[in-house]
């Protein structure tokens, strides 16, 4: 966690609980440790995307999406892009329906962007003492926010963190090498497992071996996209898919459209 960091945690838990506190950010690097707010904390992605951590499970925010994480509930942020561009915001919302108290992540429309820009431009505090109409504003935005739009269906394919401690040096090898043609008797072989051995212990842990690799490998893919400087097949090639069309029918299978509809206007 770099110093920006640090300052934005410190000035979260010392402001008013009644003030809206708006952040924007570029950060070359994310590596929040575990955490948590007593105001929920939305997060819109501009630029770059975000993994968020919330007990033993990984969520991944593509870019262009918002996370809502309920207060109170501990967390970790990383990324894996170049820079990150965010505007976060923190809010109280007492007597919030239950939809505001569940971690969720929304796909973005040009209504909820409007808003977030109008909000984000007002910061970096809004106080109710100070500007009344634009508190109350905003409190009514965020309220109903979670109606305004669906949960992406990506990420409600959420990967869960196997607490088997001998996969974890597995999986890694897999991020590793997810540009390679890999196997499963390639990786049990390189990772000092019998296939039979890693098929038991990855079935214990609820992961299926081709499915966590796409996975894998469309969120890469996002990333590296998000990055710029690639085209599609680019990107398709350097996350180990042989042809566009097995990458394009791949990304439909795990995101549920296809790559040019997913990145249309990014």
């Amino acid at each position: 966690m770099n110093n920006e960091q640090h300052n934005q945690l410190a000035l979260v838990q010392k402001s008013a609980p009644e003030a809206i506190i708006i952040k924007k950010t570029g950060w070359k690097e994310i590596n929040l440790h575990r955490h948590s707010h007593s105001q929920h904390q939305i997060i819109y992605t501009l630029s770059g995307t975000l993994h968020i951590q919330i007990e033993s499970t990984s969520y991944f925010i593509p870019e262009k999406h918002v996370a809502w994480i309920p207060a109170y509930v501990e967390h970790e942020l990383s990324s894996r892009n170049r820079q990150v561009s965010l505007v976060v915001y923190y809010i109280g919302l007492p007597d919030m329906d239950a939809a505001g108290n569940v971690f969720s992540i929304y796909a973005m429309n040009a209504v909820i962007a409007e808003n977030l820009k109008y909000i984000g431009s007002k910061g970096p505090e809004i106080r109710y003492e100070e500007s009344p109409a634009l508190y109350d504003f905003t409190q009514s935005f965020f309220r109903l926010l979670p109606s305004m739009s669906p949960s992406s269906g990506i990420l409600l394919k959420t990967l869960l963190i196997p607490n088997d401690s001998r996969l974890h040096a597995v999986l890694d090898y897999m991020m590793e090498h997810l540009h390679e043609n890999l196997r499963i008797e390639r990786v049990a072989k390189d990772c000092g497992f019998s296939v039979r051995n890693l098929s038991r212990l990855l079935h214990a842990s609820g992961i299926r071996f081709s499915d966590y690799l796409n996975h894998q490998r469309i969120m890469r893919a996002i990333e590296l996209f998000a990055d710029g400087g690639r085209t599609l097949q680019q990107v398709a090639y350097e996350v180990g898919y042989s042809t566009p069309n097995h990458f394009n029918r791949v990304f439909k299978q795990v995101t549920g459209v296809s790559p040019s509809t997913f990145f249309r206007g990014k």
